[in-house]
């Protein structure tokens, strides 16, 4: 019989501890939605020349959009830093007309979406764009673009991420 209560409390504190953790960073897939919409202003997009993927492929000058969802995280395990990493929409893709012109493709898009764009100095090394929204979750979202590989590369990258809907990971 000892066992058997044993078994019962063991049970009982992992479903209190797993119960007490939110079971997603994004459980309406909301912030998700409001990332993934973004994808929508880069070039390419909706032709099989720019695809969506489940893993980032290993060729640097791949074209590609990727939807990473929060996970748990935390800093290296230090007490008090576990929560909910960011949601983030990556993408791969070429572009070989330079910044402002790629601002001036995606910012109309952006803007329709509630992006705002932040201007970067001219000299920024490497050229990037950012944006920023204010989530309907109520968190922070940022997406920028940045040319890869040098100034002469025709390889961009966009990062979008929000905030999760949630306890998120801090401190590191």
């Amino acid at each position: 019989m000892g066992s058997i209560a044993a078994a019962v409390l063991v049970a009982a504190g992992i479903w209190a501890f797993w119960g007490s953790i939110d079971p997603s960073g994004d459980p309406d897939g909301k912030v998700m939605a409001q990332l993934t919409s973004t994808v929508t202003a880069l070039p390419g997009y909706g032709t099989p020349a720019l695809p969506w993927v489940n893993q980032i492929p290993p060729s640097l000058n791949a074209s590609y959009i990727i939807k990473m969802e929060p996970h748990q995280d935390s800093c290296d395990g230090r007490a008090g830093t576990q929560g909910w990493s960011q949601v983030v929409v990556q993408a791969g893709f070429h572009w070989n007309s330079g910044l402002p012109l790629l601002v001036a493709h995606m910012d109309p898009r952006l803007a329709k979406l509630g992006w705002k764009v932040f201007p970067q100095p001219s000299t920024a090394y490497p050229p990037t764009a950012t944006w920023a929204k204010t989530l309907g979750t109520g968190g922070h979202g940022f997406l920028g673009v940045t040319q890869e590989g040098g100034m002469n590369s025709s390889d961009w990258e966009l990062v979008a991420t929000g905030d999760p809907t949630g306890k998120a990971a801090s401190g590191c």
